[in-house]
């Protein structure tokens, strides 16, 4: 039996295809050999299913602004962009009508042939034509419909004929003798040489690569420097004459006859002189600003002492004194703490000027104290009025020294002050009361210092008796131990004491004075710079029979408020003559002994007397100051010429201290 034709699209016939190909190349333009049959059976691909005969229903979704309804069953490209909703007065967007269905799949049995293409025309009228993108595409260039909402179907890259057989335009034969001249081959460059690692220095030099002889270049030559000159010897040798000096460029051409200038004058020429030879006449001086009277008018910066009772407080002190209440423009705290604080940037001198300001400003509320009709106050209230207690004082105080960036804070406790008197020998202490206000401030260094604006204002005479606006700045200038004697705060931790102690109890501080203190005097510290705690004896009764006395004599004692004090320099001039006056062997013959003290510097006094000598009982010891003697300023008067002179010149005296005989 005969070996029949093996069927289209088996896998020997495609054998025999492609082997054709290889063998009969047709010529250019020749139809190919194979049908349009037998490229499209070679080619098939097994059918798609077929599509439903109708869509799934969509499940209707609720309307919100986050979810529209779909307008339609098309992709995404073709629906409305992003969650806007339609409007009602605009129509809904045009659907695209969707894919016609597919043709049902050709099968074996019932084929269906494409439909015939129209004829080809001829390859003459081909060739006259500009060639078309499309006609000579060797790579389907078609798009997919779903992807631009499109209906049409893909542009083919096919050509058919007439006979409906497919022609593939292939490119035309390899010719290499008609192909262009290569371009000359370009010269292979030289690697460049790698760079050198720098080194860290501090300035980083240029480093040129060693390889890279034509960036070497030698060094810049620079100036050699000009010898030193030659070491004088040791040995004496007479100057040399000076060099003339050197010719100012300014005379070339101008002083063409000398050749060196002409020499200066020995000495300024007089009036005379001046006037003989033209000269301007002398500046008057006359018309000049007085820099000595413009720097008085200012305030004076203090010398910056770490011991506060001889530091010089006049500057703060004075410019203190240039603002009156009643002058003020405003009441504002802020407006005055500034206007008293910002010449100083001392934190002490801020202080002190506050301290000088309430003492010139506020006086005692003397009526309201004794009749005993004290009301709570402000430190406006206190600005406006001009009075208060030492509630108001200590008040005012903070609040001028909080608007002026100082730190203070009120405190509050028991004084030693008006009606206040010391405990008897063997009395029993009293319980606690608090009657009392002051302030603690920090100063320079940080500080915290205790002040009393009340008690350095000035002091109470008595009742119907107007107040004494008398300045004591000790209350501002002693330290916070001897403050402590006659100050007991409320608060434990206000005390600030500088000797390690944190604190003393409430029986110690009223025992501290029991039997009453030697009697001071206002003007011992202000006026002679003496310290009112360093009198001996320190109580104010002398007995002159003591069974428990060691010597016949008694010392009196007393120094200046701190070692350094010099009266010339921090106090009023030069310390006045003291003297010890005495009654005498049963109060009959008056004296005046004159103390011993430390060359004219006068910061310590002693005198040893016989307790015989000081008088009966009953009677009284005074220290005085010899201020007027022979008619004479009693500063500066030597104890020598005191006793040569006592009894037979005039003289007067201030008091000091004194003490009770008893």
């Amino acid at each position: 039996m005969a070996d029949s034709a093996p069927p289209i699209g088996s896998i020997k016939s495609r054998i025999a295809a492609l082997n054709l190909e290889e063998v009969h190349k047709p010529a250019p333009g020749a139809p190919p050999p194979y049908t349009y049959d037998q490229a499209v059976a070679k080619k098939s691909r097994p059918p798609p299913p077929p599509p439903p005969s109708q869509p799934p229903s969509i499940e209707p979704r609720r309307q919100t602004t986050s979810n529209p309804p779909l307008q339609c069953k098309a992709p995404s490209s073709m629906r409305q962009i992003g969650n806007i909703p339609v409007k009602a007065n605009e129509e809904a967007p045009k659907q695209q009508p969707s894919l016609p269905p597919r043709l049902p799949p050709r099968t074996i049995s019932n084929p269906q042939q494409a439909p015939s293409l129209p004829p080809r025309k001829s390859s003459e009228q081909s060739i006259r034509r500009r060639e078309s993108a499309e006609s000579v595409s060797t790579t389907a260039s078609g798009r997919s419909s779903l992807s631009v909402g499109s209906t049409h179907t893909g542009v083919s890259s096919a050509s058919y004929l007439g006979d409906g057989q497919v022609f593939r335009m292939k490119a035309p034969p390899y010719d290499p003798s008609k192909l262009p001249p290569l371009p000359p081959k370009k010269a292979k460059e030289e690697p460049r040489p790698a760079r050198t690692a720098l080194k860290a220095t501090h300035s980083s030099p240029s480093v040129v690569s060693k390889t890279d002889e034509k960036r070497i270049q030698p060094p810049p030559v620079l100036p050699s420097r000009p010898p030193l000159p030659a070491r004088q010897s040791s040995t004496l040798q007479e100057p040399s004459k000076p060099e003339p000096p050197k010719r100012s460029a300014l005379s070339f051409g101008l002083n063409k006859a000398t050749e060196t200038p002409p020499p200066l004058p020995p000495s300024r020429p007089s009036d005379a002189s001046a006037e003989t030879t033209g000269a301007p006449p002398p500046i008057p001086l006359s018309t000049r600003p007085n820099l000595a009277a413009l720097q008085s008018s200012k305030p004076k910066l203090s010398t910056q002492s770490s011991c506060l009772k001889c530091r010089d407080f006049s500057a703060p002190d004075t410019h203190a004194a240039r603002f009156p209440r009643q002058s003020l423009p405003s009441m504002d705290l802020g407006w005055l703490a500034h206007q008293l604080t910002s010449p100083f940037p001392s934190l002490t001198d801020k202080a002190r000027a506050i301290f000088t300001w309430l003492h010139h400003n506020i006086d005692y509320d003397t009526k309201a104290f004794f009749s005993n009709n004290v009301k709570s106050s402000t430190p406006s209230s206190t600005l406006s009025t001009g009075l208060a207690v030492c509630e108001g004082y200590a008040g005012l105080f903070t609040a001028l020294a909080a608007n002026a960036g100082l730190e203070s804070v009120v405190v509050g406790g028991h004084g030693k002050g008006y009606g206040h008197a010391p405990l008897k020998p063997g009395q029993r202490v009293p319980p606690y009361a608090a009657g009392h206000a002051w302030n603690a401030v920090r100063i320079d260094n940080g500080e915290w210092k205790l002040i009393d604006a009340c008690w350095g204002s000035g002091n109470v005479k008595g009742k119907n008796m107007p107040y004494n606006r008398d300045f004591h700045p000790e209350f501002f200038t002693m330290d916070n131990n001897e403050f402590g004697a006659s100050h007991f705060p409320e608060d434990k931790s206000r005390f600030y004491r500088t000797d390690g102690r944190a604190e003393i109890s409430w029986e110690e501080y009223m025992m501290e004075d029991m039997g009453e203190r030697v009697l001071i005097y206002g003007p011992a510290t202000p006026d002679h710079g003496i310290g009112q705690r360093t009198f001996q004896p320190k109580l104010k009764h002398i007995k002159l029979d003591d069974p428990g006395a060691t010597s016949p004599n008694i010392r009196f004692h007393f120094a200046a408020v701190c070692p350094h004090w010099d009266n010339e320099k921090h106090g009023k001039g030069k310390p006045y003559l003291m003297v010890l006056h005495i009654e005498g062997r049963d109060g009959k013959s008056p004296e005046y002994l004159p103390f011993e003290t430390d060359g004219s510097f006068g910061r310590v006094w002693w005198l040893d007397v016989a307790r015989t000598e000081l008088g009966r009982k009953g009677g009284k010891v005074s220290v005085v100051a010899i201020t007027k003697f022979d008619g004479k300023e009693g500063r500066g008067l030597s104890g020598e010429e005191f006793r040569r002179k006592v009894g037979k010149v005039g003289m007067g005296w201030g008091g000091v201290a004194e003490w009770e005989l008893v």
